[in-house]
């Protein structure tokens, strides 16, 4: 096996170090996303080629497909970026200034392909870059090519799996940001669209898991947990998430 992912690509966030300039780019990209609920369906035949060509490459240890999609305008100077909480197992992103953040102890999320060539973080995760050293080296340049010859560019990109997660998770929308919860630990929702797919290699063969991200509605109909129009909950910390979330009826 290989020891690095794709020579020909260096992408900020993943394999080579962040700068400023990467999160200001980030923040234009994911001010310019789609709603999940204004993109395409995605073809189940692109979903097992992908989960083929993940498998190859080893990269399913690592890395999941996506569904590119925002759901909000962050405001200047700022990115989104996640921190896992516990109790119950969860990831909190919300839109925060970059100029509060240490370069050195982020890397991307969730990346997409950009018009210019390159695949650009979109959105960011606490702690260092992961280990991509199992990955083959060709990954990136065959799921680049996959992208682009099939016209995907706009509609599927990648994201580092979270360490840890349960196999099915929620994620709800949040005034400024989203949370990601253990699908088990959530009440009053209902799925609304899968966004993430994670693969295995189960008999020889490669397989795509059971559903990984799914966007969440409320049951209600609503798509954020707290009514707009409203006072929004101020969220200064994750205890403070935790309770709101207990008062929307969402977590016990």
């Amino acid at each position: 096996m290989a020891s690095c992912v794709a020579r020909s690509f260096a992408v900020p966030g993943l394999n080579k170090a962040l700068s400023l300039a990467n999160l200001n780019d980030s923040h234009d990209v994911y001010n310019e996303l789609l709603d999940d609920s204004q993109q395409p369906e995605v073809s189940q035949t692109h979903i097992q080629n992908l989960a083929e060509l993940f498998v190859r490459h080893n990269a399913h240890t690592k890395l999941g497909v996506h569904l590119i999609h925002g759901h909000f305008k962050t405001p200047l100077n700022t990115v989104m970026l996640g921190t896992n909480i516990e109790d119950p197992y969860g990831c909190w992103t919300k839109a925060t200034a970059t100029d509060t953040i240490d370069l050195s102890n982020i890397h991307g999320h969730i990346f997409a392909l950009r018009s210019a060539g390159g695949f650009v973080a979109y959105e960011y995760q606490d702690g260092p870059m992961p280990d991509l050293s199992a990955i083959n080296e060709a990954f990136l340049t065959e799921f680049f090519l996959y992208l682009a010859r099939n016209d995907l560019s706009s509609l599927l990109g990648f994201q580092v799996r979270l360490e840890g997660a349960p196999e099915s998770m929620f994620e709800l929308i949040l005034d400024q940001g989203t949370i990601m919860l253990d699908e088990a630990s959530v009440h009053g929702c209902s799925a609304s669209r899968q966004t993430g797919w994670i693969f295995e290699l189960k008999d020889k063969e490669p397989r795509t898991c059971a559903a990984n991200e799914t966007h969440a509605k409320k049951t209600s109909g609503n798509h954020q947990v707290f009514n707009a129009g409203k006072p929004q909950p101020k969220l200064a910390s994750v205890a403070d998430l935790k309770e709101a979330l207990v008062t929307a009826e969402i977590l016990s």
